[in-house]
């Protein structure tokens, strides 16, 4: 049986620390692990995870992880493909299980992009020839956003991108401000002090460099909070439900990619920060209500966010689109 891809980096990554080859105190960043080893985040976040466990790593008061079971000197530098022993063809390079991933966020920002502008219909077929991928995996794909809710099926079963209109927006935000305080309350218990920490220190930093910040640092952020602390809930139904409204989370991770799009103010750093504060200190209630006063901001930005990127650019036609209105 072929192994996750979390836990092949997971081995790979234990190994270079057993040999030396990542030696105490040197710095583990998700997003450039995931470059080197040409995957996406989330598994190596898994990976990242599972060591820092089994303390073959820990955290400190900075970004990433650090080889070592306890903080020390920082050892900070660009890693190497030898650093892992890594090489084409090697049965150390770690191999995808699920080959829909090395295409899934063009195909995300893609979709987001043109959803501003209308309703359209996609064509599989072409789709899976605009990225010279499988219908397997161009399934795979759309079914994956369709969890998420930003595509969905019409009445002949035929894939659909409906137009991300202010109705829409206002309907999923709805949907938010009804569930996420109160799955939040439920989760409150299960969540541990020093994992609200991480969170917290992420926010400070995050607020004491804006806008020197990626734009990849705001999907983090915002997982944070709306996915990986309300993953703790145990009603896993109405996890499934939220997970729909998950695409309103993409607006951070495909529009925020210039910097010309950045507020001129962080976009909900300290209100993140509050609802976190008010879990650390025991008290689920306020940091519910905060986090419906907090949608209720979201909302507004990301209308105002949206409207301004589509004012602001024209998407170019693709032939996997055809427009329906």
């Amino acid at each position: 049986m072929k192994k996750h891809l979390n836990d092949q980096l997971f081995e790979i990554i234990a190994a270079s620390i057993s040999t030396g080859r990542l030696k105490e105190g040197t710095l583990l960043l998700e997003g450039a692990l995931a470059e080197l080893f040409g995957v996406s985040r989330s598994p190596v976040r898994q990976a990242l995870g599972n060591l820092h466990k089994k303390r073959m790593l820990c955290t400190f008061d900075g970004r990433g992880y650090l080889v070592g079971s306890e903080p020390g000197e920082i050892l900070r530098r660009k890693l190497e493909a030898t650093d892992f022993k890594l090489s084409e063809g090697s049965s150390q390079t770690p191999r995808k299980t699920e080959s829909w991933r090395g295409v899934y966020d063009r195909i995300e920002r893609g979709l987001l992009h043109h959803s501003l502008y209308g309703t359209y219909r996609i064509n599989e077929l072409e789709l899976s020839r605009y990225y010279s991928i499988s219908r397997t995996v161009s399934s795979q794909v759309l079914t994956r956003l369709s969890l998420m809710g930003l595509v969905e099926r019409d009445e002949r079963s035929r894939w659909q991108l409906t137009q991300w209109d202010e109705q829409r927006l206002g309907e999923l935000y709805e949907v938010r401000r009804r569930l996420e305080p109160y799955v939040l309350m439920q989760a409150a218990e299960f969540l541990k002090q020093e994992q609200l920490a991480r969170y917290i220190e992420r926010l400070h930093r995050a607020i004491d460099t804006y806008p020197d910040i990626d734009s990849s640092q705001f999907d983090d952020l915002e997982s944070d909070l709306h996915i990986e602390t309300l993953g703790h809930c145990p009603n896993r139904q109405m996890l499934q439900i939220l997970r729909r409204t998950h695409s309103l989370l993409l607006s951070g991770k495909h529009i925020l990619l210039d910097k010309s799009y950045f507020p001129d103010e962080e976009p909900f750093f300290r209100e993140h920060l509050s609802i976190f504060e008010n879990l650390q200190a025991g008290r689920g209630d306020l940091a519910a209500r905060s986090m419906e006063e907090h949608l209720v901001i979201a909302e507004r930005k990301v209308k105002q966010r949206l409207a301004y990127f589509r004012e602001h650019n024209r998407i170019a036609a693709v032939p996997y689109l055809e427009r329906l209105s």
